[in-house]
């Protein structure tokens, strides 16, 4: 490890990481006025997958300043998400535009390469200095900064802050270095995924809509794109792909030709690039504060992406991680009250996916979601979370409280029709 130099900071801010979670923490923290460094390990424009937002992307948007540069990059309407069984024998359609608890009424299907490389140049235009093509290596924290080490292809350097966030996504650097990372019990996935064109996608008002379909033990996402290109992937669980002892081409293959809800949009689809696999994606770090240092986005948990939260709360932690920081850096403490609300806060957001998540796998959740009946506004409560709504009145919560209180009830009594799931 490099020693503690105890001398003045470089900068008030190095961020690990240029993606929509460190991107959205360097320019809350440059309009602030803070000195702030972006270590980034690629060089952008670079493939990433995570292409669906949520409506409320929309008011992260606008306090970033960004909202325009977004609307007019051409990106896909979003106006519902359509959730399919696998036979497509049924399926449900969440139109955000209905939803009397929801204010944003649409979103945006973006591709990533474009959708980083605009927010990271916005940080760059609010004062933030980036650096790409850096690897970090290590960091050291002491009582009045963090010096940070890392590899630009011309040798090491280091670079001393008073605070470092840590948005270095699923690397994540600083959490896996203390050992801080648990993985969700029972939710281990393998996800196989690309780009495809000739996809057969909804039209007319439906168009832009994603498509999610929900197999016996997993699910594929068609997420529509500009210019007539759909990313799909499938989610299986690691323990079903490894049984199967396939390549990957060979499970997503015969996933599509037995899943007649996707086979029947592949009639004339062609992959625009080689099949890409993740795994063991959905984990979330013991803590995302300590002394001078901040877990942000990926960096401090990641769920299972079947309802696309993943850059809606990884955005709002950036900014909310940025202004927990920048209020230390008043008061001149290494750790301080806000820091500790931030914890609660991305465990509180996180937690609000995770009970739809886990239960969207079992049966007895699936048949009453696959048959909605909106009454008391049920279905419009959840609609509201389903469009990223986070901070939710009395209303909602009471809502959801039922609705999934119907859900636990349809184990014991028929609630709604025994459909078969998958």
């Amino acid at each position: 490890m490099v020693a503690p130099t105890h001398s003045s900071p470089d900068y008030d801010v190095v961020i690990i990481g240029g993606g929509p979670a460190g991107a959205s923490a360097a320019t809350t923290l440059a309009k602030a006025g803070r000195r702030v460094l972006v270590l980034e390990k690629a060089r952008f424009p670079r493939f990433h997958i995570g292409e669906s937002l949520l409506p409320y992307n929309r008011a992260v948007f606008e306090e970033l300043g960004v909202w325009e540069k977004i609307e007019n990059a051409g990106f896909m309407v979003k106006r519902g998400a359509q959730f399919w069984m696998g036979d497509g024998s049924r399926h449900n359609r969440l139109d955000f535009s209905q939803g009397v608890f929801t204010e944003f009424p649409e979103a945006r299907q973006v591709e990533r390469a474009t959708f980083d490389q605009i927010l990271l140049d916005h940080a760059r235009g609010a004062g933030a200095e980036v650096r790409e093509g850096c690897t970090v290596t290590r960091h050291q924290v002491d009582a009045d900064g963090v010096d940070v080490s890392y590899r630009n292809g011309g040798g090491e350097e280091t670079v001393r802050a008073s605070f470092l966030v840590d948005a270095s996504g699923l690397a994540n650097l600083t959490a896996n270095a203390g050992s801080l990372r648990d993985a969700y019990d029972g939710h281990r996935k393998v996800a196989i995924f690309s780009h495809f064109a000739g996809v057969e996608m909804p039209g007319g008002e439906e168009t832009g809509d994603i498509v999610i379909v929900r197999r016996a033990n997993s699910w594929f996402w068609l997420i529509p794109l500009a210019g007539g290109k759909t990313s799909v992937g499938l989610v299986i669980d690691t323990a079903d792909y490894q049984k199967l002892g396939r390549k990957p081409a060979e499970v997503f293959d015969d996933a599509v030709a037995t899943t007649a809800a996707v086979r029947d949009r592949f009639h004339h689809a062609e992959a625009l690039d080689e099949l890409r696999v993740t795994a063991d994606f959905s984990y979330r770090n013991r803590s995302l504060v300590g002394d001078r240092v901040v877990r942000a986005g990926d960096a401090a948990g990641f769920i299972d992406p079947v309802f696309s939260s993943g850059v809606m709360l990884a955005m709002t932690s950036g900014v909310d991680a940025a202004k927990a920081v920048d209020e230390a850096l008043r008061e001149n403490v290494a750790i301080s009250p806000a820091m500790k609300r931030y914890e609660q806060r991305v465990w509180r957001n996180v937690g609000l996916y995770w009970r739809f998540i886990e239960p969207f796998y079992q049966t007895h959740f699936a048949q009453l979601f696959f048959q909605p009946a909106n009454k008391l506004h049920m279905v419009c409560a959840v609609n509201s979370v389903l469009a990223g709504r986070t901070d939710l009145p009395l209303s909602v919560r009471w809502r959801l409280n039922a609705f999934f209180f119907l859900a636990w009830l349809n184990q014991r009594v028929p609630v709604v029709e025994r459909i078969k799931i998958g």
